[in-house]
C-alpha cells in the first residue's frame, strides 16, 4: 500500500511539473512569434526602404542626363589638395592654404572632430536635373496652367467686378514705392563694400611691415579688428534705420534689408577666409599677380572679389568652376519664372491676405471663431507663398545670376521636400546661407568658443539665424513682433531634437503638416498685426504698451 501510494504521489508530481513545462513551452512560443512578427515587419520596411533607394539610383542612372552628378557639398580629407577651389589655382598655395586651416582647427580637446570643408564642384541644380525626366517636366507643365487660371482669374475679375484690368500691378506700385531710394542706397553699400577690400589689403600689408615688432603688430591687428565689427554693426544699423527713415513699403524694405544682410555676409566671408591665410603667413609667389612685390603677404585680387559679390554663393574662394558657356534660353526662362512668381504674390496679396485681413481691428465683434476662421483661410494661401517663395529665390534667381556669371555650382538647395527630420531640412532647404553659417558661424564657435561642444555651437547658430530673420521682417513691416524668432529660434529648435528618431514616413507627412501649419500661421499673424496696427488708433501709455501686439490692444 506504501509503496502504491509513493507511486502514485510520484505521478502526480510528474504531472505539475510537465503542467509547469507546458506553460513555460506555450510562453516561450508566444513569446517567439513576437520577436519573429516584430523581426520580419522591420525586415520587411528594410528592404522597402533598400529598394527605394535602388530605384531611386536606377532613375538616376537612365533618366538624367548627367549620371555623375554630385550632391555632396562638403569632404572631410585628409589630402592636402582642396577640391573646393579651382585647379588653376598655385598647388603650393593650395597646400599651405590647407596646413593653416589644419592648424587652425586642431582640437584642443580629445573629443573634437575634424571639421569638413565645402567644396566646389560643376552640377546643375537639383529640380534643373529631375525637370529632365518626362514624368517631373509633366508636372511643371501642370503649374503652368496653373498660373495661367491665376492670370485669367486676375483678368476676368477686374473686369467684371471692378470695371478695369490691373493685373496686379496696383499691388507692384504699392510695395516697391520709393524703390529709387534703394537703388541709391544699394549703389553706396557696395562702394562701402569694395572699400572693405582696400581696409583689408592695407590692413595686411602694414602687418607685414610691423613683423619685427610684435607687440605693435598685435596692436595693429586688434585695433583693425575693433574697427571692422564696429564697421559690419554699423553697416547693419545704418541700413535698417533707413527703412524706417524713408517709410519704405514691405517689398522695397526686404529688397534693402536682404541686400544689406547678403553684402554683410559676403564681407565676413571674405575677410575670414583671408585674414586665416595672412596670419599663417601665406605670402605671393613668383607666378601670382605679376607687377606685386614678391614675399608680400597674399591679398586677393580685386577683380576675385568682385566676381565673389555677385556670385550666387557665400563662401569665398579665389576661383570657383565655371561654366563653358552661356545658355541665354535657360537664363532668359528662370528670368521669366521670376515674373510670372511675381504675378502670382500680387494675386494672392489681393484676393486672400487683403481680403481676409483688411478690415481686422475694424470688425466687432472678434472673437476667437472667427480668428480662427481667418487662420485656416490662409493655410493654402501660406502654403504656396511658401513653395513659391524657394522656387522664386533659391532656384530661379540664383540660377538666372549663376548662368549670367557662368557659376558651375548651381547646388543652392537638395531634396528638402523628402527629408523626415528637422536636421535634414534645416540642411537641404537653403545650401547658400546653410554653408556660410556653418563655415564662418558654426566652426569658429566649435572649435575656439565652445572647444568641441556641438549642441552649444548649433543652438548658437539657430539663434543668430532666427535673429536675423526677425530684423529683416520686423523693419520691413516696421513693428516689433517676434512671432519669426519664437517658430524659428524655440519651436524650430524644439522640433529638431523632437524629430531625431522619427520613421521616413511620419517624419516627412509631420514635416510637411508642421510646415503648412507654421507658414499659415507665420504669415496670418503678421497680417492681422500689420492691418490692426493701420487700422486701431493706439496711443501708447507706457513703454509696456510698445511691447503688447496691437491686435491685441484693438480688442482689449
Amino acid at each position: 500500500v506504501m509503496a502504491d501510494f509513493e507511486t502514485t504521489q510520484h505521478m502526480d508530481k510528474v504531472q505539475a511539473r510537465l503542467l509547469d513545462l507546458n506553460l513555460v513551452r506555450d510562453k516561450l512560443q508566444k513569446f517567439q512569434s513576437k520577436i519573429l512578427y516584430d523581426i520580419e515587419q522591420r525586415l520587411s520596411c528594410t528592404v522597402e526602404d533598400v529598394l527605394r533607394d535602388l530605384r531611386q539610383v536606377e532613375i538616376r542612372k537612365n533618366e538624367f542626363p548627367n549620371p555623375m552628378t554630385t550632391w555632396h557639398n562638403r569632404v572631410t580629407s585628409k589630402s592636402p589638395v582642396d577640391v573646393g577651389d579651382s585647379p588653376n589655382i598655385n598647388v603650393h598655395e593650395l597646400n599651405a592654404m590647407h596646413s593653416a586651416r589644419q592648424t587652425e582647427q586642431t582640437p584642443s580637446k580629445k573629443n573634437q572632430r575634424q571639421l569638413p570643408e565645402k567644396v566646389f564642384v560643376a552640377r546643375e541644380s537639383y529640380l534643373t536635373a529631375l525637370l529632365q525626366v518626362e514624368h517631373m517636366r509633366t508636372i511643371y507643365h501642370i503649374f503652368y496652367i496653373i498660373l495661367l487660371m491665376c492670370l485669367m482669374n486676375v483678368v476676368f475679375y477686374d473686369y467684371f467686378v471692378e470695371g478695369r484690368i490691373d493685373l496686379g500691378l496696383g499691388t507692384f506700385h504699392g510695395g516697391l514705392r520709393r524703390l529709387h531710394w534703394v537703388i541709391g542706397v544699394w549703389i553706396l553699400e557696395h562702394v562701402f563694400v569694395i572699400a572693405i577690400y582696400f581696409a583689408f589689403r592695407g590692413w595686411a600689408l602694414v602687418r607685414h611691415k610691423l613683423k619685427p615688432q610684435s607687440a605693435l603688430q598685435a596692436f595693429w591687428t586688434h585695433g583693425c579688428l575693433i574697427l571692422y565689427v564696429s564697421s559690419q554693426m554699423t553697416f547693419c544699423a545704418v541700413s535698417s534705420s533707413l527703412c524706417l527713415k524713408f517709410d519704405l513699403p514691405f517689398v522695397s524694405a526686404c529688397v534693402l534689408l536682404l541686400e544689406s544682410t547678403r553684402l554683410l555676409m559676403k564681407m565676413h566671408a571674405f575677410v575670414r577666409y583671408n585674414a586665416a591665410r595672412v596670419l599663417a603667413g601665406n605670402k605671393k609667389k613668383d607666378d601670382q599677380h605679376e607687377g606685386d612685390a614678391v614675399g608680400q603677404p597674399f591679398v586677393p585680387s580685386l577683380r576675385c572679389y568682385i566676381y565673389f559679390l555677385f556670385a550666387p554663393t557665400l563662401i569665398y574662394r579665389d576661383n570657383y568652376p565655371r561654366s563653358p558657356r552661356r545658355r541665354w534660353k535657360f537664363a532668359l526662362n528662370r528670368f521669366l519664372e521670376v515674373v510670372a512668381v511675381a504675378f502670382m504674390y500680387a494675386f494672392i496679396h489681393e484676393r486672400h491676405i487683403h481680403a481676409h485681413f483688411a478690415m481686422f481691428g475694424l470688425e466687432q465683434p472678434m472673437g476667437a471663431s472667427q480668428v480662427i476662421v481667418k487662420l485656416f483661410g490662409m493655410m493654402v494661401p501660406s502654403a504656396v507663398i511658401f513653395l513659391c517663395g524657394f522656387y522664386l529665390i533659391l532656384h530661379s534667381w540664383l540660377n538666372f545670376t549663376a548662368e549670367l556669371l557662368r557659376f558651375g555650382d548651381r547646388m543652392f538647395y537638395k531634396d528638402w521636400w523628402t527629408a523626415h527630420t528637422y536636421d535634414a531640412y534645416y540642411r537641404n532647404w537653403n545650401v547658400v546661407v546653410h554653408d556660410w553659417l556653418y563655415e564662418y558661424v558654426y566652426k569658429d564657435m566649435y572649435v575656439h568658443v565652445f572647444r568641441g561642444s556641438r549642441i552649444a555651437a548649433s543652438l548658437s547658430v539657430f539663434f543668430i539665424s532666427a535673429l536675423v530673420h526677425e530684423q529683416v521682417l520686423g523693419f520691413a513691416l516696421q513693428m516689433f513682433f517676434p512671432v519669426m524668432f519664437v517658430f524659428f529660434g524655440v519651436v524650430g529648435v524644439s522640433l529638431v531634437f523632437l524629430m531625431r528618431n522619427a520613421s521616413k514616413v511620419f517624419g516627412n507627412i509631420f514635416l510637411w503638416f508642421s510646415l503648412i501649419l507654421g507658414n499659415g500661421l507665420l504669415i496670418s499673424l503678421y497680417a492681422m498685426e500689420y492691418y490692426a496696427k493701420k487700422n486701431c488708433t493706439l496711443s501708447p501709455h507706457a513703454w509696456t504698451d510698445y511691447l503688447l501686439p496691437a491686435m491685441w490692444r484693438c480688442y482689449n
